[in-house]
């Protein structure tokens, strides 16, 4: 039986990741999946993210059946790439057999321009909320897996997309294609219901921007977060693509 090519795409919060499931949505004969852990995420941890009773109403409340969804996605879609982006805290707990073969496609940012960025619409939020410290727990677990798995600075791809992204796609055995650097503005179909209150930006853009400057430190209500985030950052950062060209 035909299975389609699973690209897993695990990032944290405001990583440029929406930008990225656009770009992906470009290659011929490839589909997304926007988050599809969010609703169980949200049941599971009870946080009040914005428009959090539309998200559970309308996605399934357990990982079990967020699973069970991908793989009827994956029967039902007849396209030969799936790509899923996921939010790594969204992924805490969760049963991985299922991407046991998918290519990984770990997403990093500096945990400042992170925070900076989150708390703008979540302002409570700590370290658990940015996904940093469970990357680097799943980063980990799957190198026993046998599908090719790869850790890239967001930052560092918007230095030049058009000579980093063929780099990324050979690194995981996937042709590039010069139609992933743009895309329509606007709403996507495939845009989670939560996009609202997170992607006004990002639907204004057809193509990737510059990388935003790291900027003066945080006050001290998010100081410790990036203090406490550095540690995990940083071994994920030594073992990301070293973009050379």
């Amino acid at each position: 039986m035909f299975e389609p090519k699973i690209i897993h795409a695990i990032s944290g919060p405001r990583n440029i990741s929406t930008a990225l499931m656009y770009s992906f949505a470009q290659r011929p004969n490839c589909v997304v999946i926007d988050e599809p852990f969010y609703a169980s995420f949200l049941k599971k941890t009870d946080l009040n993210h914005p428009g959090r009773q539309e998200i559970l109403n309308c996605y399934p409340n357990s990982s079990v059946e967020s699973i069970d969804r991908i793989h009827q996605f994956i029967r039902s879609s007849g396209n030969k790439e799936i790509y899923l982006k996921n939010m790594a805290q969204h992924m805490s707990g969760v049963s991985w057999e299922w991407a046991l073969n998918a290519i990984h496609i770990f997403w990093i940012r500096h945990p400042r321009k992170v925070i900076r960025s989150f708390s703008k619409v979540f302002p409570d939020l700590t370290l658990s909320d940015i996904g940093i410290v469970e990357q680097l727990k799943q980063w980990k677990r799957i190198q026993k897996f046998p599908g090719k798995k790869v850790i890239v600075d967001s930052d560092e791809m918007l230095s030049a997309p058009n000579k980093t992204f063929p780099i990324i796609c050979d690194a995981v055995g996937l042709p590039f294609y010069k139609e992933m650097l743009v895309w329509p503005r606007g709403k996507k179909e495939y845009d989670g219901t939560w996009w609202p209150h997170w992607y006004s930006n990002v639907h204004n853009t057809c193509s990737f921007g510059e990388s935003s400057e790291l900027g003066m430190p945080l006050k001290a209500k998010y100081l410790n977060v990036e203090i406490k985030s550095m540690p995990f950052y940083n071994e994920l950062y030594k073992d990301r693509i070293i973009f050379k060209y």
